[in-house]
């Protein structure tokens, strides 16, 4: 894996989160891999928007990134692998055929924000994770942050552990990154 440097990060395309979040994020990820011993992890985004992210995984962790997007755009930097609604069971079919029976290390929910979308993704593809899971968005007021709540609050005696990303001060955060490190019991 390469040393995410501020050099490096300028050279390549912005991510779609807040760059110190992002920074803090991918570094977890890497320290997570190393202390793991995890070669070449699965990650899988929903909702890539430009592309910028796939970049970042393949550099900082020699990832294979799989990206899931309702639509094929006019992408700067890269197009999605699978496109289809993220809750629709033909895009779940086809990422568990690529997938080929091996588990995602490392899935970034970050597709519709309601409520709805994000539950729907977390029961569409949890089950497909064996490390971590990231949202997007934490700290809005309903959908994903009232979703994440409701993790956190569920599965407090799953052996899970939850990490927040992001500028927490004061009761305020830019939107933040929200980590479910799976436990023991999880499924």
């Amino acid at each position: 894996m390469i040393e995410l440097t501020e050099e490096i990060l300028r050279s390549m395309p912005a991510p779609n989160q807040l760059v110190q979040d992002w920074k803090t994020y991918i570094r977890f990820l890497q320290s997570y891999c190393k202390q793991r011993g995890i070669v070449r992890p699965i990650v899988v985004e929903v909702g890539t928007q430009h592309g910028a992210q796939k970049a970042h995984y393949q550099k900082f962790l020699d990832a294979e990134h799989i990206g899931i997007d309702m639509v094929q755009r006019s992408a700067k930097y890269s197009q999605p692998d699978i496109i289809g609604n993220s809750h629709d069971p033909r895009t779940v079919k086809a990422l568990a055929e690529r997938l080929v029976g091996r588990k995602i290390n490392f899935l970034f929910v970050d597709g519709g924000h309601s409520y709805n979308d994000v539950a729907c993704d977390w029961y569409a593809y949890s089950p497909l994770v064996s490390d971590v899971i990231a949202f997007h968005d934490i700290r809005h007021e309903k959908g994903v942050g009232q979703f994440w709540h409701e993790l956190v609050n569920s599965r407090s005696e799953s052996g899970d552990k939850f990490i927040k990303i992001g500028a927490w001060g004061n009761g305020w955060c830019e939107l933040g990154i929200g980590l479910i490190i799976l436990g023991r019991t999880h499924g």
